[in-house]
This record gives structure tokens, C-alpha cells and sequence, in this order.
């Protein structure tokens, strides 16, 4: 009897979840399984439709901006860091001609120059380094000293008081950059004061805080050869 038995039994390799089941119930599950499989491909290609479909609508609207901000800034910049745009027009280029000490520059198209002919060297006629050394300055600088601060990024902050400003050298000093800047006085200018950059400046008759610090936020260090040098 107990050899009958198990001879009526069958081995079977199905899963242990599925023992019992019957071959309908197995084929339903198979048949939802599947089912179930195709819902996630086709979620995953929705997706992944939908992100690809994303990037391009964002590079149609986009990337013309994109381009346009590049051109502009390529437009407002030349050789290194020079800015072309900001808060005053650009100066004539007169060159970045290094002259010796025993000359005279020349062929300045603005009072302060901010470009042109200049010395280069620890010593020179006007007892000055140029470079001069950042700070203030009771006494006149020449452009041939001056353009070459200028051209190392610097900004230049001058007066023309014949009679005297301490209230305006005392604002100068307060407005003028932590560094990197030159105050003195400059005779013959067509203004009371003149802030200079590598080729731009600002001519005022009164002093004015805002345009000053636009001016100095605008092309401070943004000359080819800017490069910082210990305060003086």
C-alpha cells in the first residue's frame, strides 16, 4: 500500500510559491508578471521621452540667450581683462609703448593719459618708480609714470585745486579702492577731478560717491597687464 502511494507521487520543480497553484492561476501570474514588466518599460521610455524632450525645449529658449551673453561679454572684452563697456565711453588706444627714462611720452589723446608711452624701471626722472607705488601722492605724477599703473590695473584719482581741496583728497582717500589705486594732484585738467582707468576716465567737477564707486567697480583691474603690488 505504502509503495502504491508513492508511486502516485510526481516530483515537480516548480517554485515553492507556486505548488498548489493550478496551471490556470500559474498562467494568470505569468500573464500579470508580463504585464507588469511592459508597464515599467514603458514608464522608463516615457521618462526618459520626456527628459530628452525637456533639454531640447530648454536649448531652443536657452541657448540663443546663452550665445548672446557670451557674444557680449566677448564684445566688452579685448586684450586680457579690458572691459569696453561700463559707465563712460573707451578711450583712444595710444599703445603700451615702453620709452626710456630720458624721454618725453607723446601722443596722449587724454589729460590724464590713460594709455600711451611710459617709463618702466625702479627709477626715474619724477623720483618715482614706475610702477609707482600704490597710495597718495602730495605731489604731481607724469603720465609716463601714471599709464603704467594704469596698464597694471590700478585707478588713478586726481584733483586739480590750485587753491587747495582737503575736503575733496580727504573723499578721494575714502572712496578710493583697498589697493591698487594712485591719488595726486594733476595740473591743467579740464575738470576738479578726474578718475582714470586703462583707456577710460571720469571727469567731475563735484565730487559724486556713486559714479566714482561705478567707475571703480566697472574697470578696476581690468587692464593687460593688471597685476597687484604692495600698498604704500
Amino acid at each position: 500500500m505504502a509503495n502504491s502511494t508513492e508511486q502516485k507521487r510526481v516530483a515537480t520543480t516548480r517554485p515553492d510559491h507556486r505548488r498548489g497553484m493550478t496551471r490556470s492561476q500559474i498562467r494568470n501570474e505569468r500573464r500579470r508578471r508580463s504585464d507588469s514588466r511592459k508597464r515599467r518599460k514603458r514608464t522608463i521610455y516615457i521618462s526618459g521621452g520626456t527628459v530628452l524632450a525637456v533639454i531640447f525645449i530648454l536649448s531652443l529658449t536657452l541657448g540663443p540667450g546663452l550665445a548672446r551673453n557670451i557674444q557680449s561679454n566677448d564684445a566688452n572684452t579685448t586684450e586680457n581683462t579690458l572691459n569696453t563697456g561700463g559707465p563712460v565711453p573707451l578711450d583712444p588706444d595710444d599703445g603700451r609703448e615702453v620709452i626710456s627714462t630720458d624721454a618725453t611720452g607723446v601722443g596722449y589723446s587724454t589729460k590724464p593719459a590713460t594709455s600711451g608711452q611710459h617709463w618702466l624701471g625702479a627709477e626715474t626722472p619724477a623720483g618715482t618708480s614706475a610702477p609707482a607705488r600704490w597710495g597718495a601722492y602730495d605731489i604731481a605724477l607724469p603720465d609716463e609714470v601714471l599709464v603704467k599703473n594704469l596698464e597694471n590695473g590700478g585707478i588713478g584719482l586726481h584733483y586739480n585745486c590750485p587753491e587747495g581741496c582737503d575736503d575733496v583728497i580727504a573723499a578721494l582717500k575714502e572712496v578710493a579702492p583697498a589697493t591698487q589705486y594712485i591719488i595726486s594732484p594733476y595740473p591743467d585738467m579740464s575738470s576738479k577731478i578726474t578718475i582714470t582707468a586703462w583707456r577710460h576716465h571720469l571727469n567731475l567737477d563735484t565730487f559724486d560717491r556713486a559714479a566714482i564707486a561705478d567707475f571703480i567697480n566697472a574697470y578696476l583691474d581690468r587692464a593687460p597687464d593688471s597685476v597687484t603690488y604692495d600698498q604704500f
